[in-house]
């Protein structure tokens, strides 16, 4: 019985130190001229037909569950902090980033990876 307790204390144990709501990297696509966008948050594509061979966007983080300290962007994600990171998408190119989130409670965080794609009727 004395073992049964202690394997059910910790199992209950293991699972307290998962996190349940895991902060999420996702993407917005801001395109020209009454295009598209489709994606689900995480993954973004948009086109439109300026002829142009750039839009903006950004990634940005959700479901942040403590304070942070400081993020690290990876990636195509070039900003030095904070929870989101605007960027120039270029046409015809996959732009992905990762996030490394540390809280001020001493523990980090990987993010998913997140892409935008861009094209236009060029």
């Amino acid at each position: 019985m004395k073992q049964k307790i202690t394997k059910i204390l910790a199992a209950t144990a293991l699972v307290g130190t998962c996190s349940v709501g895991a902060t999420e990297l996702n993407c917005d696509l801001q395109v020209k001229r009454g295009g598209n966008v489709i994606g689900n948050g995480q993954t973004c594509f948009g086109m439109d037909f300026s002829f142009g061979n750039s839009t903006t966007g950004k990634f940005y983080l959700t479901n942040i569950s403590k304070p942070i300290n400081k993020v690290i962007w990876n990636g195509d994600a070039s900003c030095s902090g904070g929870v989101e990171c605007a960027l120039t998408v270029y046409a015809y190119q996959t732009h992905a980033a990762t996030a490394t989130i540390l809280y001020k409670d001493g523990t980090y965080e990987e993010t998913n990876v997140s892409r935008i794609s861009y094209e236009t009727g060029h």
